[in-house]
C-alpha cells in the first residue's frame, strides 16, 4: 500500500475523532520523520513467524499479523530506570487499551520497511493535549495473545513525548521519539531460577573464601 494512501487513513481518523480536545499520540513508525525499527534478538527461532538473528522486522513478506506493536505509558514527565529488554515494563507505567492501543506489524503498510507499523487509528492517552506522556513501545508474538504472556517480545526504552490535538499540522507519531529495539525469547522461569540460584551459591562461596 502507498504512503499516500496511509496518510489518506490516518487523516481519516484524525477528522473523525471524537475526543476532540483530548490528547492523543499514534502507533506510527513509518510515517513519521525518523524511523527506529523492531530487530530481532537472540532466542527467537526461525519458526516462519521471526527472522534471523539481528535482522530488522517482525513479519515475513506478505505476513501483517505475526507481531503485534502497543504501549506501555503514564502521563506526565517520568524517568523510569528500564532498559530496552523482555520484561514487562515497571511502575508506573502500565499498559494501554482501547482503539489505537496496538497495531500489527505491517498492517497499512506493506510497502513499507519489515519493522515498520502504522496504525489507523488514534490513541487517546487520557492526558490533555499539548502535554507529556512517558512510554515505552512494546512488541510481541501476536499468537501470545498479550505482551505479558507472549514468548517472544520486546520493549523500548523509557521515552517522553508531547500529546497531539486533533488538526495539529504534523500529527504526533511514537516513530518520533523511541528508539530501535529487539524481540527476544522470554525465559523460562527455570532459567530465571537457576540462574538466581548460581548467583547465590557464587555470592556465597565468596564471602566463605574472603
Amino acid at each position: 500500500m502507498e504512503k499516500a494512501l496511509v496518510l489518506g487513513l490516518l487523516g481519516l481518523a484524525l477528522g473523525t475523532g471524537s475526543s476532540y480536545g483530548q490528547g492523543y499520540i499514534l502507533l506510527d513508525n513509518y510515517n513519521s520523520a525518523v524511523f527506529p525499527l523492531v530487530t530481532y534478538g537472540a532466542g527467537v527461532p526461525i519458526d516462519g513467524i521471526c527472522g534471523s538473528l539481528g535482522t530488522t522486522g517482525a513479519a515475513l513478506a506478505g505476513d501483517n499479523s505475526s507481531w503485534t506493536v502497543g504501549i506501555y505509558f503514564v502521563g506526565g514527565t517520568q524517568n523510569p530506570i528500564d532498559p530496552p529488554g523482555s520484561n514487562v515494563p515497571i511502575a508506573p507505567l502500565s499498559l494501554g487499551t482501547g482503539p489505537g492501543a496496538t497495531v500489527l506489524v505491517g498492517n497499512l503498510n506493506t510497502s513499507g520497511a519489515p519493522g515498520m507499523f502504522a496504525a489507523g487509528l488514534l490513541f487517546y492517552t487520557g492526558s490533555a493535549a499539548n502535554t507529556t506522556i512517558t512510554a515505552e513501545i512494546v512488541a510481541y508474538d501476536t499468537a501470545g495473545g498479550s505482551y505479558a504472556n507472549a514468548l517472544y517480545r520486546g520493549h523500548s526504552a523509557p521515552f517522553n513525548m508531547p500529546t497531539g490535538l486533533i488538526g495539529d499540522a504534523v500529527p504526533k507519531y511514537v516513530g518520533d521519539y523511541f528508539t530501535t529495539f529487539s524481540v527476544t525469547g522470554v525465559p523460562e522461569p527455570t532459567t530465571l531460577a537457576l540462574t538466581g540460584s548460581g548467583g547465590l551459591a557464587l555470592l556465597l562461596f565468596r564471602r566463605k573464601t574472603a
